[in-house]
């Protein structure tokens, strides 16, 4: 090389970045989310229990267990705004439409299959809510974790309440000359017999849900907490009287007393 030559300049030669050790291509985000989506799943496996329980399709909850089974399918794979809009919408519609029920099974905490199916409703429906908030605000992964952590806690502190107080309640057995009514799914007996005067009513609740024995023009109200009896004693002069349940959903549980 001469003295009047210049240095040969090396050229930078730009480099993509490396994908991850091990792999052969970028990682992918993942397009859906879990939280929202495991809570809306987990709302339709509560709803079709619940009627299972029940014995009989109960129309209102099996069309939101479609719709919240489709949602949770749906946005385990996407989550668009829209979708996560409209996952929160269809929470508040339920929470919202359902409040008397929820209310009528959360002051029963003794019948453990409609207690903890409102809690664990509730909780599902509240972390569908919170889960669009964050992704909504785009928070951090930690703060999803303690969302699911949180409702993990609620459950399992509402299950040993309610079983504790299932505990507690006490069955009284039928004696001889007591009328039995019997409650076997969600269904009173139509006509029920009873000699005029001073009697005792046996009634025993077959279900996993509680109910309560109202008879008109008598003043009796009797809870009957789930698969448990009591004995209730009446006096009654002739005539009929009609016996049903005031659980809100209950309404068609009803029959007569056929007092003699």
């Amino acid at each position: 090389m001469s003295l009047t030559e210049e240095p040969a300049t090396a050229t930078a030669v730009p480099t993509r970045p490396s994908a991850p050790h091990g792999t052969g291509a970028p990682a992918r985000t993942p397009t859906g989310d879990p939280l929202v989506a495991g809570a809306l799943l987990l709302t339709a496996a509560l709803l079709v229990s619940y009627q299972l329980l029940a014995g009989h399709v109960i129309p209102p909850l099996a069309i939101f267990g479609l719709l919240t089974t489709t949602l949770g399918l749906a946005t385990l794979r996407r989550r668009p705004r829209w979708l996560l809009l409209l996952d929160a919408g269809v929470a508040v519609l339920y929470l919202g439409g359902s409040v008397p029920f929820v209310m009528a099974n959360l002051r029963h905490p003794e019948s453990p299959v409609s207690f903890l199916a409102e809690v664990f409703l509730l909780i599902a429906l509240g972390t569908v809510v919170v889960g669009v908030v964050l992704r909504w605000r785009s928070a951090p992964d930690r703060a999803r974790r303690r969302t699911a952590g949180g409702a993990v806690a609620l459950g399992v502190v509402a299950t040993v309440v309610s079983l504790v107080a299932a505990a507690s309640v006490d069955t009284e057995a039928r004696q001889d000359g007591d009328v039995p009514i019997v409650s076997e799914r969600s269904r009173f007996p139509e006509l029920v017999e009873l000699p005029a005067g001073e009697g005792v009513l046996w009634v025993d609740n077959q279900d996993p849900f509680h109910h309560t024995l109202l008879i008109d023009g008598t003043g009796i109200r009797e809870v009957l907490a789930a698969s448990s009896a009591v004995r209730v004693p009446v006096d009654l002069a002739p005539g009929t009287y009609r016996f049903w349940c005031d659980v809100p959903g209950h309404e068609s549980m009803e029959g007569v007393l056929d007092v003699r």
